[in-house]
């Protein structure tokens, strides 16, 4: 498996923890290689046009993060986090949801992460949330919560009729792939079908793959211990929720750090 200076990085069949114990030039550097990637999708990113380059996506992000109420702008941060650690710890799977919504600099209306698992073509949906931790808690508690509420909200959106999620999931993948990679028809016709059975009311959860995720705010004194993921991994995997599941959580001291960098990058 890679490493990173300064990222801690265990994963197991099921579940993986991650705490950032410091934010590195290495950890700096791969946020800079993949932000127009993570932003803009792999067609966009690779494409000669200035909107799409390093400089214009970071003022991109900054106006997007500035216009956020405090608790989007922890998640917006925490999301790019996860995108970076499937990128560069889960190359069985390949991201297919840029992660800006293209139309507008509202919050993205679709699943936070769509993913394709590389050796079947199987989709699998990440939910996201993030946070500080909660009053009361400790940060296995909060991590507790956070996943616990990931859960909960990718059950009801995939159990509920909302076609529009599917819509924006088809959109992604068809911007997101390099027009001549073989694997994007097969995706969108994936995600057409299951649009099409959303919209007669037929797609349940219990067909679907997870990754649920958090990402923690807090001091590195008090940090996640991964057994109390593997047991939540455990624990809602014999609920029945869905077909198959992932966990991942990740601790950093704070997220105010990386939004500062971005913004001093942006100056430059």
């Amino acid at each position: 498996m890679k490493t990173i200076d300064g990222v801690s990085f265990i994963k197991k069949d099921g579940y993986a923890v991650c705490h950032i114990t410091n934010f590195s030039m290495a950890l700096k550097k791969l946020i800079r290689e993949q932000l127009s990637f993570i932003c803009y999708g792999a067609a966009n990113a690779t494409s000669t046009k200035k909107m799409y380059n390093y400089n214009n996506t970071l003022k991109e992000f900054i106006n997007r993060y500035n216009e956020k109420t405090e608790k989007i702008q922890k998640g917006m941060i925490g999301e790019l986090l996860i995108h970076v650690l499937l990128n560069e710890f889960f190359a069985e799977f390949e991201t297919i949801s840029p992660f800006f919504n293209l139309e507008e600099r509202s919050i993205k209306k679709g699943f936070d992460v769509v993913m394709t698992y590389k050796a079947d073509h199987s989709m699998w949906i990440t939910e996201v949330k993030s946070g500080e931790l909660h009053k009361g808690k400790t940060a296995n508690g909060t991590t507790e919560d956070l996943l616990n509420t990931a859960k909960r909200d990718l059950y009801d959106r995939l159990n509920g009729e909302n076609y529009s999620l599917w819509l924006n999931a088809i959109n992604g993948a068809k911007i997101a792939f390099d027009k001549h990679n073989d694997l994007k028809d097969a995706v969108i016709d994936i995600l057409e079908q299951y649009g099409e059975d959303s919209a007669e009311g037929k797609i349940k959860s219990t067909n679907m793959n997870v990754f649920l995720a958090s990402a923690l705010f807090a001091p590195l004194n008090d940090i996640i211990d991964k057994n109390t993921v593997k047991q939540k991994y455990s624990a809602i995997t014999k609920e029945n929720k869905f077909k198959c599941i992932f966990a991942l959580s990740i601790q950093k001291e704070t997220y105010i750090k990386i939004y500062e960098f971005l913004q001093k990058e942006g100056q430059k």
